[in-house]
């Protein structure tokens, strides 16, 4: 497949000495020392907290971007972090999703035509489920039963739908027109409506005009409504918490257009520096990253106002920066940057970025998650490495 020309390459822990100590007392609340007899042992010592673990799609690096089919999780442990062993999925994995109960990841791999679930205890793969041409981007229902998958299309054709996939049988369903090359998709926290980026053609190859409208779907009916007018190349998609306002990232347009989703209606659009590709909201900030422009050298995280829709100061992370997503504490967001193969955090209350973790590869889309504690993700490496 072609690469996309600027696109998204297009959701307190436990440190190691305290899990040492917490393992010696269950030894010894097992083994004696007026512990309990063998066979019944018991312990007062609480549940381990959960890891929280980011999902990390690998697009591939150098010349073989675009070819990637794995996905790394990172345990998010102190001050550095821990990188696993690949999970392997479908080829280009452009995208991951993570369902509510933080027990399934959902990756959808666009130049295999499939989305891949991945079970979050053990670390493995399940089968493949048929998607749509080109899957570009993923969102999960709030009650978990449906995944909605964008149908980008080919590097040569444009794709016009989106896909819903019934997580109970691993089954897709009628596809839902959309408008051209869709792209990213975010699902209102009531569940009722999801908003989808119709970007047009902005993957290298493909033949038609760059997309600037956003549809919305009544997940009800799934029946689309009217588009809504937006700015170039719209890519990115996120909803605020109270499920009020919608924010789209302009690829082309150096802009962020937010939605009132009581009328759906578009407001002015928010200018940021270089190309915005992905967006996430937390700590009352739509979280921007952005990517080199014909204006700008990129690769920021630019924080909005939910407020006052007022863009502050852009804060620079890695080269390549391609996609965002905010820990369950809602304290760090870590960003992939495909060029330098890392993953970095910023902390959103000081709006600082930090040293990235090194992740080789490619690393492009990111999903977090808690799931249950241990020794870490299948195929964790024991070792921890970082790059600024």
């Amino acid at each position: 497949m072609g690469v996309p020309a600027g696109r998204r390459l297009v959701h307190s822990r436990r440190g190691a000495g305290a899990l040492a100590l917490a393992a010696a007392a269950l030894g010894l609340s097992a083994c004696g020392g007026g512990g309990p007899s063998a066979g019944t042992a018991t312990s007062s010592l609480p549940p381990l907290p959960p890891n929280v673990v980011a999902y990390v799609t690998l697009a591939g690096s150098g010349s073989d971007v675009g070819y990637g089919n794995r996905v790394i999780p990172v345990t998010l442990t102190g001050t550095n972090g821990s990188a696993g062993a690949g999970i392997r999925v479908g080829l280009y994995p452009d995208a991951v999703a993570i369902d509510a109960s933080d027990t399934t990841a959902y990756v959808a791999n666009y130049s295999s035509n499939t989305v891949t679930p991945i079970d979050l205890a053990t670390g493995r793969a399940g089968s493949p489920i048929p998607a749509g041409q080109g899957p570009a981007d993923i969102a999960i229902s709030p009650d978990g039963r449906t995944a909605y998958v964008t149908d980008d299309g080919s590097s040569s054709s444009l794709g016009h739908t989106v896909t819903p996939i019934d997580l109970a049988t691993g089954k897709p369903e009628r596809p839902i027109p959309v408008g051209a090359g869709p792209q990213g998709i975010a699902i209102t926290p009531d569940g009722a409506t999801a908003y989808v980026a119709d970007a047009g053609a902005i993957v290298a190859g493909q033949v038609g005009p760059v997309g600037h409208t956003v549809t919305p779907i009544d997940l009800s009916t799934d029946k689309p409504g009217r588009p809504i007018t937006v700015g170039n190349g719209p890519t990115g998609v996120a909803i605020s918490p109270d499920g009020r306002t919608v924010f789209v990232t302009n690829l082309d347009s150096g802009s962020v257009t937010p939605i009132a989703t009581a009328n759906d209606s578009a407001g002015p659009g928010i200018a940021v520096k270089g190309g915005p590709v992905a967006v996430a909201v937390g700590h009352g900030l739509a979280w921007v990253v952005d990517t080199p422009s014909n204006t700008s050298t990129g690769d920021n995280v630019t924080p909005i106002s939910l407020r006052t829709h007022k863009a502050l100061a852009p804060i620079p992370v890695g080269r390549g920066a391609q996609d965002i997503a905010i820990t369950p504490d809602g304290k760090t967001a870590w960003v992939t940057c495909l060029g330098a193969d890392s993953l970095v955090p910023v902390d959103l209350a000081t709006r600082q970025a930090g040293g990235g973790i090194s992740v080789s590869g490619g690393p492009f889309a990111v999903a977090i998650a808690s799931v249950a504690s241990g020794p870490g993700p299948p195929g964790a490496s024991s070792s921890t490495t970082t790059s600024s």
